[in-house]
């Protein structure tokens, strides 16, 4: 078994999906958390500037959903054929394009043009997103097949993450809700987050 060492801040962030897919794959890694402070310093020494990232047995990987689109197939969580790889590959993409949609509005925004940007994203961005995800899931437990994937650990870090600094944004009910606490549900994923470091963000 290679030795995995991912590399990240202290905070969930962009490494917290490719945590989970560790965690739930039952697969050992190191998880090194740095503090903001030792970054300036660390930053010029490493591979790309930017974080996170994964030594494999020394070798480094970069950028944080090719390292979890890795990780998941090296733990059998990338689907059972290409098709539900290509299934899980777009409910990612559609997940991250609206984490970027949410971090623009919540960090890049102000005044009257931020709550506006809120409710597009409430009222149109949010529902759109999980009419298009109700399609995947159907009547299934999970999103892409018959078991846990990638797509459904990503869905609950991206849906927690936003949580964390909207919470006054109304994110989950019905199937996302029922689905979301599958996810917390799965034996490995709930040990791991009653253990997980208290991080803001």
């Amino acid at each position: 078994m290679p030795n995995y060492k991912l590399v990240y801040f202290n905070g969930r962030g962009r490494a917290e999906t490719i945590r989970l897919t560790f965690v739930a794959s039952g697969i050992e890694f190191e998880d090194h958390r740095i503090e903001q402070d030792r970054w300036p310093d660390m930053k010029p020494k490493t591979f790309a500037g930017y974080l996170p990232y994964l030594e494999v047995d020394g070798k480094v990987l970069v950028e944080s959903m090719a390292i979890a689109r890795f990780v998941a197939r090296e733990g059998k969580l990338a689907g059972g054929c290409s098709y539900e790889q290509a299934q899980i590959d777009s409910i990612v993409d559609i997940l991250s394009n609206m984490a970027e949609k949410a971090v623009k509005i919540v960090y890049y925004s102000t005044g009257e043009e931020k709550k506006n940007l809120e409710k597009e994203f409430i009222e149109t961005v949010l529902p759109d997103v999980f009419k298009l995800l109700e399609k995947f899931l159907q009547d299934k437990q999970f999103l892409v097949g018959d078991k846990l994937s990638l797509a459904d650990l990503h869905f609950h870090t991206v849906l927690e993450c936003v949580g964390l600094f909207a919470k006054d944004w109304p994110l989950l009910s019905g199937k996302m809700k029922r689905l979301f606490d599958r996810v917390e549900s799965e034996p490995r994923i709930a040990e791991y987050l009653k253990n997980r470091p208290v991080t803001p963000f």
